[in-house]
């Protein structure tokens, strides 16, 4: 029995704006290689959100004020998901678990109050030392939320993390739009 839901937050509550600029940016291997490596920095807290920040921008050959401008620009919310998320909170324990560095991260990109207004918890993974795919990742998030492994559902974007999710006994929806994501949460609570 489900009691508890997972949201990734990047690709899913807010477009993955890093991700769809990366796609579109010309890059050495080598230089793809760094900006992985950068990420994955991050993503497990070994470096701050400001640092990674001045050091993609370097990677890319960008100035920081221009990188950020993109950014914040292609980043935009969900707010037909969000309102359904408040529909679920009566119901269920919520989570957000999220690969970036922290939850001043997130928290810059919601209004004050709302990421607690709307889930038990957030795990920014930088927080925690894994990242998704990582067991630990899931593990922890579920232990903060009180409940098993098997009383999760995972929602996120990226078929890797649903199987990770998987992988620890967790079920799992990837997301593509809204209204499958609906449709499949229907299926399964």
């Amino acid at each position: 029995m489900i009691i508890a839901i997972i949201f990734d937050c990047f690709g899913v509550i807010i477009n993955d704006a890093l991700e769809s600029f990366l796609n579109q940016r010309e890059m050495t291997p080598e230089v793809r290689e760094e900006v992985i490596g950068l990420i994955n920095a991050a993503n497990r807290g070994q470096i701050s959100t400001e640092d990674f920040r001045k050091n993609l921008a370097n990677k890319l050959d960008m100035e920081f004020d221009d990188y950020m401008q993109i950014i914040s620009r292609k980043e935009t919310k969900n707010i037909e998901l969000l309102e359904y998320i408040k529909t679920l909170k009566s119901k269920y324990k919520l989570a957000m678990l999220s690969n970036v560095s922290s939850v001043q991260s997130l928290n810059s990109r919601f209004n004050e109050g709302e990421l607690t207004d709307l889930f038990d918890v957030v795990v920014p993974s930088g927080q925690i030392g894994f990242a998704k795919p990582e067991a630990q990742a899931y593990e922890i998030t579920a232990e903060k939320l009180g409940v098993s492994l098997s009383e999760c559902l995972m929602i996120d974007d990226r078929e890797e993390y649903c199987l990770g999710a998987i992988g620890v006994g967790m079920k799992a929806i990837q997301y593509k739009n809204n209204q499958d994501l609906k449709t499949e949460l229907a299926k399964i609570l």
